[in-house]
């Protein structure tokens, strides 16, 4: 019994009830391959079907505003998926009449569609025959043909991809890279593999070999940089002194509280200065009100708030607190501290 034949029986016998597995929208389908991107499926699930219900179609998303698709977009993180896939859905109004276009040559030249999002969206809105490979198909591959190449190398990543298309089943492309991407969620897991109930595990060359803890060999973790960051917290009745993020910085878009920068650990003590120079603002430091941790990539912020009194606030805005505004997270966290979870006006989910 082939590969593919014994995946899919699996598949078939007890496959996750998924809301974006009941259509075959090629739209919604989209929205959930990019809400899936780096987030667990667990929190995707409320987060999709609200965005659904409120953008429909490609036009309903492609109108949006920054701010509009912050708030949809929150609880998701990495906020630069949302903004591809509205210039994604853009591009579908302007050139595709609104409809998501079912030929694989256009399909790939849309913004935020690269190879994993072409071969999941084309496979299981439009069945095209094309593998859907992430990071769980990856480790499912690595592990079953013992590939020992570091796996985000060119040698290992063309083994992987030769490996997929040859399971391939071409009459059922898509319910097969959903199969792939489940085993390695449910049974290939990246520790303690449930090796007794894969459906494949017979022909398994790092189950023969005792392997399945050293595959797929991946890189050193890119060591942890520590960051210590201050901001000034001001507020005018139920607003609060914030600034817009620039587009080159992480977060882009979102508003944070003012001060140097999360990830900017700088050497100028004074936060006042740090203020004048950066947005011309004049403002007394006092108190400090918070420490909370975040992290950014590979960046480990505390971040302080200090209590801050407004005399010129320069290039700074006041911002309402209040869940429509796109506050960064780590602005988030230091209202949950400073205000209570409710915020000041009980509006705002911290």
């Amino acid at each position: 019994m082939g590969f593919a034949h014994r995946l899919l029986q699996w598949f078939d016998a007890g496959r996750r009830d998924l809301p974006w597995r009941r259509t075959r929208d090629p739209w919604a389908i989209w929205v959930s391959e990019i809400m899936l991107q780096q987030t667990r499926v667990e929190a995707v699930r409320a987060s999709y079907q609200r965005f659904v219900e409120r953008f429909p179609t490609p036009a309903a998303f492609a109108a949006v505003s920054d701010d509009e698709l912050f708030a949809a977009w929150r609880g998701l993180g990495y906020y630069r998926r949302a903004r591809m896939l509205r210039d994604g859905a853009r591009r579908v109004v302007a050139e595709h009449g609104g409809q998501v276009p079912p030929e694989r040559e256009a399909l790939a030249g849309l913004p935020g569609i690269g190879p994993y999002t072409l071969g999941a969206v084309a496979s299981i809105a439009f069945g095209h025959a094309l593998v859907a490979i992430d990071g769980n198909v990856e480790r499912v591959t690595a592990r079953h043909r013992g590939i020992r190449a570091e796996i985000r190398s060119a040698a290992a990543r063309e083994r992987v991809r030769t490996a997929v298309d040859g399971w391939l089943d071409r009459t059922r492309p898509g319910d097969f890279n959903q199969a792939m991407m489940e085993l390695g969620a449910l049974v290939c897991t990246p520790t303690s593999p449930a090796c007794e109930r894969c459906p494949v595990a017979a022909d398994c060359v790092a189950k023969a070999a005792g392997l399945t803890g050293q595959l797929p060999v991946k890189k050193p973790r890119r060591a942890a940089v520590d960051v210590e960051a201050r901001i000034a917290f001001a507020t005018r009745g139920p607003q609060v002194l914030g600034a817009r993020v620039p587009e080159d910085e992480p977060n882009a878009g979102q508003i944070e509280l003012p001060g140097a920068g999360v990830l900017v650990d700088t050497p100028e003590p004074n936060l006042a200065v740090v203020l004048q120079r950066r947005f011309a603002a004049r403002v007394e430091i006092g108190a400090a009100l918070a420490r909370v941790r975040h992290a950014i990539t590979h960046h480990r912020i505390v971040l302080h708030a200090h209590a801050a009194t407004v005399r010129e606030r320069g290039r700074l805005q006041w911002f309402p607190l209040d869940d429509a505004t796109p506050w960064s997270t780590p602005a988030r966290k230091v209202f949950r501290q400073v205000l209570g979870a409710g915020g000041a006006d009980g509006t705002m989910q911290a």
